[in-house]
C-alpha cells in the first residue's frame, strides 16, 4: 500500500484500499474485500468502516453492488483521488 496512507484521514484510506483491491468480476471493477478486512486495512474499527462507506456512497464515490458488501470505486472517486496523486 502507499506509504502517503500514513498522513491522509480515514476516508481517504478507505477509498485508496477500495480501488487498490478491485477485481475485474463480470466486466466491472469490484473491490470484494468486506467491512470487516477494510476496518483491518485502514486500521480502524468496522463501524467505522460502516459510517465511512456510508458517506462515500451517498456523497456518489463509491457505490454499493446488491448489497452483498461488493463495492465500485466511481469516476467521481477516480478524479479526486487523481488530484491527490492516488492514481
Amino acid at each position: 500500500m502507499n506509504e502517503i496512507l500514513g498522513f491522509v484521514n480515514e476516508k481517504t484510506k478507505v477509498l485508496v484500499i477500495l480501488k487498490e483491491n478491485q477485481l475485474q468480476i463480470d466486466g466491472k471493477s469490484i473491490c470484494p474485500l468486506n467491512q470487516q478486512e477494510i476496518a483491518n486495512l485502514v486500521p480502524c474499527g468496522k463501524l467505522k468502516v460502516n459510517q465511512i462507506l456510508k458517506e462515500l456512497i451517498d456523497d456518489g464515490y463509491v457505490e454499493m453492488l446488491h448489497t452483498k458488501g461488493r463495492y465500485i470505486v466511481t469516476a467521481k472517486a477516480y478524479e479526486v483521488l487523481k488530484k491527490l496523486s492516488f492514481k
